[in-house]
């Protein structure tokens, strides 16, 4: 079976997206600033990792011509 790296990239793009949604519900309901404050840093790091994954794809299917 053949490795289908451009649809591993869409399913990693799709929780990375997933994952920001739940911090920042996580960021909402916190009661004090310092829990809101790490919920939202931590939805800003999956944010950039799905940026570097969204460069990736676009990459792979320039290279791929798809």
């Amino acid at each position: 079976m053949a490795l289908d790296i451009k649809k591993l990239i869409e399913e990693a793009i799709k929780e990375e997206r997933e994952a920001q949604i739940n911090y920042q519900q996580a960021a909402n309901e916190a009661s004090d600033p310092e829990t809101k404050a790490f919920f939202e840093q931590l939805v800003r790091e999956e944010m950039a990792h799905e940026r570097r994954l969204r460069e990736r794809l676009m990459a792979i299917k320039l290279i791929q011509g798809s």
